[in-house]
């Protein structure tokens, strides 16, 4: 992949979702304004990008509540 996790979730998840990318990855996505319907695109747009699947017992919401929590599922999930 030649560009990073962290800059795809960046510059094309997080701008698609139109939520400002947080510099403190432990800043919670509600904080940001993400709602469940920005969560589910979110998940949507993950899978969409990095070519994978999803599997319905990791959609909760606390697994992908921070920058960080989404950038480790996806650095587990895409090696």
């Amino acid at each position: 992949m030649s560009k990073s996790i962290e800059s795809i979730l960046r510059d094309e998840i997080f701008a698609e979702l139109d939520i400002e990318y947080p510099e403190d990855h432990d800043t919670r996505l509600l904080d940001k304004g993400i709602d469940s319907v920005g969560f589910i695109k979110l998940i949507v747009l993950m899978e969409s990008k990095f070519n994978i699947s999803i599997p319905d017992e990791d959609l909760l919401f606390e697994k992908f509540s921070t920058a960080g929590l989404i950038l480790n599922y996806l650095t587990e999930k895409t090696l």
